[in-house]
């Protein structure tokens, strides 16, 4: 069960208070750690997100999707230093909520593979909604 270590948990709990989500993914195990606010922010309580890559990747947008791997892929490979897209992201009451997802890379192996890369989610519903009115 992939968890956050102890003394990160304060500054989680920091964030989460301040409205963000946040994530934290093992590449090599393709486990990753949501934060309650991040499950929080799309209507899930902390027991039903399991810690699988696969719960983000099932909720983003079909339209938003390869938008977000492809900036995944830019990161990943170096291209970028810094993830950073805007997505939508499927809600458990069957609503879309726009998010702002950013990352980075905290570790890499000996030949440069991303092991952990950590972000946030925050959510910009309001403001997407706002300009396109």
């Amino acid at each position: 069960d992939y968890s956050m270590q102890e003394s990160q948990k304060p500054f989680i709990n920091a964030l989460d208070l301040m409205g963000h989500g946040i994530w934290d993914w093992n590449a090599l195990s393709n486990e990753v750690f949501f934060s309650n606010e991040w499950k929080k922010m799309l209507g899930y309580r902390a027991d039903e997100i399991a810690n699988r890559v696969e719960e983000w990747s099932s909720r983003v947008h079909p339209d938003d999707f390869n938008q977000c791997i492809n900036e995944l892929a830019a990161l990943f490979s170096g291209q970028t230093e810094h993830y950073r897209n805007e997505h939508r992201m499927l809600c458990k009451d069957g609503s879309y909520k726009w998010i702002l997802d950013q990352g980075t890379i905290l570790e890499r192996n000996a030949k440069g593979l991303p092991l952990r890369i950590v972000g946030t989610h925050t959510d910009i519903d309001d403001l997407r909604r706002a300009i396109s009115h």
